[in-house]
């Protein structure tokens, strides 16, 4: 009998599969067929293949679809299977000469290429360098291929070397450098790969040069006239690129000190004229360009409006005066020479500088323009010299006497400030001896004897500084107890304010004209005196 289930086919996955299922009423048939392996799917297969992911078969695979599909995620240079010079190319500079036919300035030609060598599957192109103005299709002279000797192999890595001629297809490249990563490459292979070899020139190179030297095309030589500011315009308008020695100097003193900056700091003194004062400024100068700027420091309640800079970034004469013409007005070109412009052998700390009027003496220099010096002049600059300015002392106005209206503290607020302020407290003090007092038995120093028998308790309070007396009954006395003196603070009669150092057993104290002498304590105003 039949089995009604549909059989599974585990070779296309785990996925029913009906091996007799009509699509255009055809038969479906599926059939893998490889060397001596034959599979037919309308067969019983009873020991089919896995097609599990986690599940490894010794007898027939090392690997598991798992890990092939986490070696095709994994990037070749951190793949275990990655071989080992993969994405590594070796790089030759050759040439080669050609035979001109079809010209009578020339006899042979010198063409440069550069040859790659991919180390991977040791395949070589050729790519000749675009030259402006050649007339010459150039670009890839060979696509990327396998190269073969005459003997009928391949050439590989240890058959070049500087000086080795490459024959490909009919041409002989002689190969005369080659790169850094090449020479590194061989001689860890310790392999030597040669010495370069200089680069021979032809006849029609030679020519080009000449004529391009004669019709100031060479910005590296010097043709002995001089450029005028007017006239380099006028040329740069026209269409001709301004290449002269006095750019190509520009443009490789840019490049050397590029964002390299020396600060001064400088000073300008005006005491000795009418609200006159000394004002100090930042001097910067770009080595770029030979530019400098002034900076003004401010400080702050100096009374001046702030403003950041003097002078902008820009070339500062020596004398102004003179330099100062209308000879570009009336077409006179004498350009200013480069000895009238201040430059840096010009600063040093102790230099006075004519800024348009204005003498900047240098007195300091930070730590990089010191070192610039040392390195690259030789010369140590002074330590720095500013002037000794006399701090002004203001004398302090004496507070108004008091008005009469609440305590001192708040007579003496009107004085600070147009709209008087509570007198602030000492929080942290009252934190501290919150709720401690000290106690004191005084006497009453007088001349009757009622008042001498009359005894007394002093309380100070630590938080404020404040005091208080209070009189105990006394029987037969006659004498009402109760408080003699309120919590508040009180002066001696020399004006001071009393405080704990007048509180010692055996000093006398005078309040409201009474005169009491301190006699005795309690014990814990005892501890804490002696503490």
């Amino acid at each position: 009998m039949a089995s009604t289930t549909t059989p599974k086919n585990t070779l296309l996955g785990a996925t029913n599969y009906e091996p007799r299922l009509r699509s255009h009423l055809k038969p479906q048939r599926f059939k893998l067929v490889q060397k001596t392996l034959r599979l037919d799917s309308t067969l019983n297969q009873m020991n089919p293949l896995t097609t599990r992911l986690d599940l490894r078969d010794p007898e027939r695979f090392e690997t598991t679809a798992d890990d092939i599909g986490k070696m095709a995620g994994e990037h070749p240079e951190e793949s275990k299977f990655a071989p080992q010079n993969v994405q590594k190319v070796l790089r030759f500079h050759t040439f080669y000469v050609e035979s001109v036919d079809e010209s009578n300035l020339e006899v042979v030609r010198l063409r440069k290429n550069t040859i790659l060598l991919y180390l991977h599957d040791e395949t070589f192109e050729i790519i000749e360098p675009r030259v402006p103005n050649s007339g010459i299709p150039q670009g890839t002279f060979l696509k990327r291929c396998k190269l073969r000797r005459p003997d009928g192999e391949f050439y590989s890595p240890a058959d070049l070397h500087l000086g080795f001629d490459l024959h490909v297809f009919g041409r002989s490249f002689k190969l005369y450098d080659c790169d850094e990563f090449t020479r590194e490459f061989y001689a860890q292979r310790g392999e030597d790969v040669g010495s370069p070899l200089p680069l021979p020139k032809d006849e029609y190179t030679l020519t080009r040069d000449q004529i391009t030297r004669m019709c100031g095309g060479d910005h590296e030589h010097f043709y002995g006239k001089q450029r005028y500011p007017l006239k380099t315009y006028m040329e740069a308008s026209l269409g001709n690129p301004i290449r002269s020695r006095l750019q190509s100097e520009k443009k490789r003193k840019f490049l050397a000190n590029n964002r390299k900056v020396l600060c001064f700091h400088c000073e300008y003194d005006v005491r000795d004229q009418l609200y006159g004062d000394l004002m100090s400024y930042t001097l910067d100068y770009f080595l770029e360009d030979d530019t400098m700027e002034f900076k003004e420091v401010s400080r702050p309640n100096n009374g001046r409006d702030p403003f950041p800079l003097l002078l902008r970034r820009a070339r500062l004469l020596k004398d102004w005066h003179q330099n100062l013409t209308d000879e570009q007005d009336r077409g006179v070109e004498e350009p200013t020479s480069a000895e009238s412009y201040y430059s840096e052998t010009d600063l040093y700390v102790g230099a006075v500088l004519n800024v348009f009027g204005r003498d900047m003496r240098l007195v300091d220099a930070d730590k990089y323009t010191r070192d610039y010096y040392q390195m690259a002049w030789g010369r140590v600059l002074e330590p720095a010299a500013p002037t000794k300015v006399e701090k002004l002392v203001f004398p302090k106005p004496e507070p108004a006497p008091y008005n009469g209206y609440g305590t001192e503290e708040d007579s003496l607020g009107s004085c600070h400030s147009l709209c008087p302020k509570p007198p602030r407290k000492d929080f942290k003090k009252m934190a501290e001896f919150d709720r401690m007092l000290l106690r004191f038995r005084a006497r009453l120093i007088s001349s009757r004897k009622v008042q001498q028998q009359r005894r007394f308790i002093v309380t100070y309070f630590l938080t404020d500084d404040t005091m208080s007396i209070y009189e105990p009954e006394l029987r037969n006395s006659g004498i009402v107890n109760g408080k003699f003196l309120e919590r508040g603070a009180y002066k001696s009669p020399e004006g001071m304010r009393y405080i704990l150092q007048h509180f010692v057993v055996g000093a006398e104290l005078v309040f409201s004209s009474h005169r009491f002498q301190l006699v005795d304590a309690d014990e814990y105003t005892k501890k804490f005196l002696a503490s």
